[in-house]
Parts: C-alpha cells; structure tokens; sequence
C-alpha cells in the first residue's frame, strides 16, 4: 500500500551470507601455515577417490611414491622445517585423521611429532624405525637417518609394501612388485654409490652431526662428528692431528653440514683446515617431481665438490 512500509522476506538473504561464511571458513581451514604447508605428492588429487597417504619428510614421499604407484595421494607433512622439532597444526591433525596411513619414521626421528602419533590408532600409522631389519655398518646403530644408505630405503619399501598390500588387498601384487623393483634399484644404486666414494676413504670427514655416517659408512669412509660442544671440537682436531697437512697446504679434509650453508660452520672448517660443502639430506631443493635415486645422486655430487678438491697423497 502507498505510504506503509512493507517488510519484505529476508529468509533469501540469509542463506547467502551463511554460504559465503561457510565458504571463507572452509577455505581457512583448508590454509597452512606459509611456513609449513602439507604437500600433495604425486598426480592424485584428494576427491579423485585415492587413497590418501601422509608421510613426515620428503625422501619418505619419494619412496612411499616409488612403492604406491601414482593413484595414492600422498601428502607430505614438514617440508622446510626441521623433522625433529615439527609439532602438526590443527589442519595437519585433520589430515592425518582421515589418511588411511601415516607414515614416519618414529621419535628417535619426529620427536614432538610423536606427541600426535600417539593418539593415532596403531593400525593407522607405520613407524619405520620400529620395523627394524636396517644396515648401520659403519654408523652409529642409534641414528634415526636411515634413509641415506640405499640399501636401508629398499627395506622401508618392504615394510611400506606390507602395510599397503594389507590395506588394499586388490593392488597387493601390483604393490610387491613395484616394492621388489625398487628393491633391485637399490642394490645397484648402493654399489654405485659406495664405488664413488670408496677412493676417499682415508681423506678426514667432519660433520655437523651424525647423519651422514649412514650415506659414507658403506663405502668404508668414517665420518666424524661435531658437535657445538668444546669438547667434540677438540675431539675433531685430535682426530685431524693424525693426519698430514699437504705439502701445498691446502685443505686435507671435508666438513659437511646441511643446507642452507653458513658462516658458522664455513668458519669452523677453515679452523681446521677442511673444505667445506653444505649438504641437503631431506632433498628440500630438489625439483617437485625428483625421486629418490635422484635425492641420492645430488647428496653424492655435492659431497664430491669438497673431496674431489683434496689433494691424492697416494701420488
């Protein structure tokens, strides 16, 4: 009527502002952290009906990948961060919830990590550490990182392939076949490696810490570890004063630490008259569609820029 003032429904309106809410809080949620952010690894795609993996480091992704085959969503869970100070935020939590495995390799390795896994039920999670049956010859037999040997990847393959095959009991065979290639791989892979290396077996190695015992270790190379304290640096130099500073002076060893490089440890080596190279144990800058044997190659081509500087003493 003229001159009254109609009130008109709004019951339309309302459901467009709750969708447009519900659309802002979904996307929120489905953010991560800039720093940390969960990565899907490999061609499937959540909702594709995939099976959904979630692994804690990357060259676990690289072998879960290797294992899988390319129809499992893998996801991936600390990317830049260090492995064994990642706490999972809440999303992360979501994801691991409704993944039909977690893989990881177990407190010794993700120590905060832990604190989530323990609340996972047993059958939804695979600690690989746990599984035991590794190599440590020439490491300490307490170092989490086993995925720098080779022949220690083609066992987690082995117990991802159990859990998976057990999981899907449609794909088993095709499961334990891409297992046993890999497998094959590795050992091929790990003689390869080992060749390269054997010839700097008596060139002094130094490390930041004791990780890469595992990737030297089987070619008969030792490595040494320093820590920040005094003491472990006085140890590394009563370890290098066994050995012979070439007639040139150039430096007689190698220090490796992890990337990114520093000062720091740039200055520690040159105290004790070692090259100096920053290795990149979690393959953190490797392309997006790099595999393990590529992971293994780039850890053996930087490595060889240090010793491959040092001059041969058998001439």
């Amino acid at each position: 009527m003229p001159g009254s003032h109609e009130i008109r429904p709004t019951t339309s309106v309302f459901p467009l502002i709750f969708i447009a809410v519900l659309a802002l809080f979904l996307a929120a949620c489905g953010k991560q952290n800039a720093g940390e952010p969960v990565e899907t690894v490999g061609k499937a795609s959540p909702g594709d009906g995939a099976a959904t993996l979630v692994v804690s480091i990357r060259p676990l992704a690289m072998i879960v990948r290797e294992v899988a085959g390319p129809q499992v969503s893998i996801k991936q869970l600390v990317r830049n961060g260090d492995p064994h100070h990642y706490a999972p935020k809440i999303s992360d939590r979501m994801v691991m919830e409704s993944a039909q495995l977690v893989i990881w390799l177990g407190p010794e390795m993700e120590s905060v990590l832990a604190r989530q896994m323990a609340l996972l039920p047993a059958e939804k999670q695979l600690g690989l550490l746990a599984a035991g049956g590794y190599e440590f010859d020439g490491a300490d037999a307490a170092d989490p990182h086993i995925w720098l040997r080779p022949r220690n990847a083609a066992v987690m393959a082995a117990h991802i392939a159990t859990r998976l095959a057990a999981l899907n009991p449609s794909q088993a065979e095709e499961i334990r076949a891409r297992a046993r290639d890999f497998s094959r791989a590795m050992a091929n892979l790990q003689k390869v490696q080992d060749r390269a290396l054997w010839a700097y077996r008596d060139v002094p190695i130094v490390s930041t810490h004791t990780a890469y015992s595992q990737f030297f270790g089987p070619a008969g190379v030792k490595v040494d570890s320093l820590g920040s304290s005094a003491s472990h640096q006085h140890g590394a130099r009563a370890m290098l004063e066994t050995h012979e500073l070439s007639e040139n002076g150039q430096a007689r060893g190698c220090l490796f630490g992890e990337v990114p490089a520093n000062d720091r440890d740039r200055q520690t080596a040159g105290h004790l008259n070692l090259g100096y190279e920053a290795l990149d144990p979690l393959g953190t800058r490797l392309p997006a569609d790099a595999d393990y044997p590529a992971l293994m190659a780039q850890l053996l081509a930087d490595a060889r820029k240090c010793l491959g500087a040092i001059p041969d003493r058998s001439r």
